[in-house]
């Protein structure tokens, strides 16, 4: 029996892989980015910091990761996603562990703004999704809706779960506990799942398709095969970086990006504090602040799936209407005086987020293709950096100023009708380089 038949009776590769990103992508942005919402009280509580301070460090977040991005990517690109996983998951789990330590402001901002946050920015979406684009190409949307809708539910559930040790144990312990748990959830689902190369080095063919009259531990001719099934398959092209960020496509998705780029912390920073000064305790601020993460797990995967549907010059359509739902949330969120306004907010803004999220992987992929994925998505971060620095304090000022979060709330609303009007001109790139063959420019 050859080697093809026997790798025949097992289960895809490239399913491990999205298994395994899936639980960590659970965990990391459940733990960094929603979880962030549940210390701010005890922390304001504790110092007497104001909100503006403590959103500072989403902003250092924030340009730590586009300062990174460019380097992420090309480092995944270079050297595979597993590498630069382990090296980010392993600081994550550290910068956590000294938070217990902690006892001013610089060294808050320190830890979690650079810290924490190069190890989740390196760790989390740039090398995972680098992965599940080289290992899918026909069924990308499925695989990438998957880990966005398992992240989609460790959102809604992780700040629960920290919310509990905040009230139980104190904020200290409660870093030193999620600095532990990511080391143990973590860093073995990399090494074990998480492989460095496509796979037609391991002599299988993207989305698991039978390999016939070839050796398949000819690397050369499987890469070849390789893009050609790819180009079959989806018609798209291997751009570099250089290449995409020639396009109109890349900046008119980087236009789009900067007029989204207050929701943010509009919702995963400031709506827990939000609705807890409304009267609502803690834990239940905790659930319906984060429930719209669990409304976007079946429309995270429900978009990948469409998107493995539809034509590619369609794609723009879905992003129209992932939008306008997003938009039409925060609408509803500036008059929630109420839980059921509240919960309707998250009806609308987790049905648009769950899409959003579902095609931004698979949208690139089909537009940009395999080779330069994490570098593309690597310099978009830089190129959002002014905006996304400002934001976060912008938001957490327009509170300290204003005492409501309803002008930030109107400002999101109009500008994401904006975001709406440019997807319109999303359209797939025109231009198409020279499919790359040679087996050493992938090594």
């Amino acid at each position: 029996m050859d080697s093809q038949s026997k790798k025949s009776r097992k289960i895809f590769p490239g399913w491990w892989t999205v298994l395994a990103s899936s639980i960590m992508c659970f965990w990391g942005y459940g733990s960094w980015s929603y979880g962030f919402g549940t210390y701010i009280t005890p922390l304001l509580n504790d110092f007497g910091w104001t909100r503006a301070q403590i959103s500072a460090a989403v902003s250092l977040r924030r340009l730590e990761g586009s300062a990174e991005g460019p380097f992420g990517g090309i480092f995944t690109d270079k050297y595979g996603p597993r590498a630069v996983n382990l090296v980010g998951v392993f600081i994550a789990g550290l910068g956590l562990v000294l938070l217990y330590f902690m006892n001013s402001l610089w060294q808050f901002l320190l830890l979690w703004g650079f810290v924490v946050s190069l190890g989740f920015n390196l760790g989390m979406l740039g090398p995972l999704e680098a992965a599940v684009v080289n290992w899918f190409v026909r069924k990308r949307g499925l695989a990438s809706g998957i880990i966005r809708g398992v992240l989609g539910f460790g959102a809604f559930v992780v700040p629960m779960f920290t919310t509990l040790l905040l009230i139980h144990y104190g904020w200290r312990l409660a870093f030193l506990i999620m600095g532990l748990l990511t080391w143990i959830i973590c860093i073995p689902l990399t090494w074990f799942w998480i492989k460095p190369h496509r796979p037609e080095f391991y002599g299988y063919l993207p989305d698991g398709a039978t390999v016939s009259d070839i050796d398949v531990n000819d690397r050369q001719a499987m890469l070849r095969l390789g893009q050609e099934y790819t180009a079959e398959k989806t018609g798209e092209v291997e751009f570099t970086m250089r290449q995409a960020i020639k396009t109109r496509a890349f900046w008119v998705n980087r236009i789009a990006r900067v007029f989204q780029v207050l929701v943010g912390p509009v919702v995963s920073v400031h709506l827990i504090p939000h609705l807890i000064d409304m009267g609502i305790n803690p834990v239940m601020a905790a659930l319906a602040g984060s429930l719209f993460s669990l409304v976007r797990v079946p429309f995270s995967l429900m978009g990948g799936i469409i998107t493995d549907r539809i034509a590619t010059n369609r794609l723009k359509y879905l992003w129209v209407l992932a939008l306008s739902l997003r938009c039409l949330g925060i609408f509803v969120l500036i008059f929630a005086k109420n839980l059921p306004l509240v919960f309707l907010f998250n009806l609308f803004y987790g049905m648009g987020h769950g899409l959003a999220t579902g095609i931004s992987g698979p949208t690139r992929g089909r537009y940009f293709g395999r080779k330069g994925y994490a570098s593309v998505a690597g310099i978009a971060s830089l190129i959002d950096l002014p905006a996304a620095l400002f934001a976060p304090i912008y938001v957490g000022w327009v509170f300290d100023t204003t005492g409501s979060y309803l002008v930030a709330y109107k400002q999101v609303v109009a500008m994401l009708c904006v975001a709406i009007l440019l997807m319109f001109f999303y359209d797939p790139p025109k231009e198409k380089p020279e499919v790359i063959s040679d087996v050493e420019k992938f090594l």
